[in-house]
């Protein structure tokens, strides 16, 4: 599976789990430990789709759910429908200032932990960019390290307050 999650294949010397921005597949983060009292969790999932449930949601003071998909303007989409197709939800600005907003109001966070569906591309895009957001740069740096994380570009960008 992961390379964070199998410790002989991380490839990496630290712990991901202790950092104080992670970013899990929603199998993982549903049941996740986090670091500290005062951990934030932010969930994304496609459009329309569910969010599992978290097994323990008092761990978090704040939690937020945003749904968007894991699509770029130039992406191909040539197994889906044009119905399937036009239901397809791109990351936005404004999507991006809810999150800001949502990480802004907490004035102590011991721990961030972003998930979705897989943990590969959204989450790790909003990790990375929160890291710099938050001039966490140790952890931008790690976060860059794991092998598994392929952030979705247009999500880092459009963070970034860079035109996509």
């Amino acid at each position: 599976m992961a390379n964070y999650i199998n410790e002989k294949r991380r490839q990496i010397d630290f712990d991901p789990y202790t950092l104080p921005i992670i970013a899990l597949p929603e199998v993982i983060a549903t049941s996740f430990d986090p670091i500290g009292k005062t951990p934030i969790m932010i969930r994304i999932a496609d459009k329309d789709k569910a969010f599992a449930p978290i097994k323990d949601p008092g761990k978090y003071q704040g939690i937020l759910e945003i749904q968007f998909n894991d699509i770029n303007e130039e992406d191909d989409y040539w197994g889906l429908s044009k119905k399937e197709s036009d239901e397809m939800l791109l990351f936005n600005k404004k999507h991006a200032a809810i999150i800001h907003d949502f990480v802004d109001q907490f004035d102590d966070i011991s721990q961030i932990v972003v998930h979705c569906n897989a943990g590969v591309s959204r989450s790790s895009a909003v990790a990375m960019q929160l890291a710099e957001y938050t001039n966490d740069l140790d952890t931008y740096a790690k976060l860059r390290e794991i092998k598994r994380y392929l952030p979705n570009t247009r999500v880092l960008a459009i963070m970034r307050g860079e035109e996509f």
